[in-house]
């Protein structure tokens, strides 16, 4: 049997005998349940809760160890991360979006920093996903010459004080 003769939706198979391609689901869902799960990935609310929750115990250690403590981000967050973006309190959205320059970011990842006090908004770029971790102030406070800035996994090393009279602590370049 030649493949000439086969009709469509049939394949023809190498001892003659034809078969009927079956497929549970169409091919849109099949891609479309394949791009939301890949999206989902990166940022699934159990990962960005164990980041914020790992970053606040690093940041808690690195203090008890003294004043050399050092938070190295690429051994403290649970995935490996290609860039990080610092976002101060009211940072506007825009500004991150244009940091990353990337169609992935959506206003829902700010988690309202523009109109917030209360924390630092750190960024991460994993695979080309992107992960917001939110940093309370009441856990640590930024220095203001890391805000704003785009670094990559060894360049994330902050140094962590308790500067005098101070109720958190700082984190600030190395």
């Amino acid at each position: 049997m030649n493949a000439g003769c086969v009709p469509e939706g049939w394949t023809a198979a190498s001892d003659g005998v034809r078969f009927r391609r079956m497929s549970i689901l169409p091919r849109t869902i099949r891609c479309a349940a394949l791009i939301w799960s890949s999206a989902l990935a990166a940022c699934l609310p159990d990962r960005l809760e164990k980041t914020e929750t790992d970053l606040q115990a690093a940041i808690s250690e690195a203090l008890t160890r003294g004043d050399t403590a050092t938070v190295r981000l690429f051994l403290e967050v649970p995935f490996a991360f290609d860039r990080l973006y610092i976002a101060g309190p009211r940072t506007p959205e825009r500004a991150i979006a244009d940091a990353f320059k990337s169609d992935e970011w959506v206003p829902e990842m700010s988690r309202q920093i523009e109109s917030s006090d209360h924390f630092h908004l750190l960024v991460f770029e994993t695979r080309g996903k992107l992960v917001p971790a939110a940093l309370p102030k009441r856990v640590a406070e930024l220095a203001p010459e890391l805000i704003g800035r785009m670094y990559t996994p060894d360049d994330a090393v902050f140094r962590v004080s308790r500067p005098a009279g101070a109720a958190v602590p700082l984190l600030s370049a190395r």
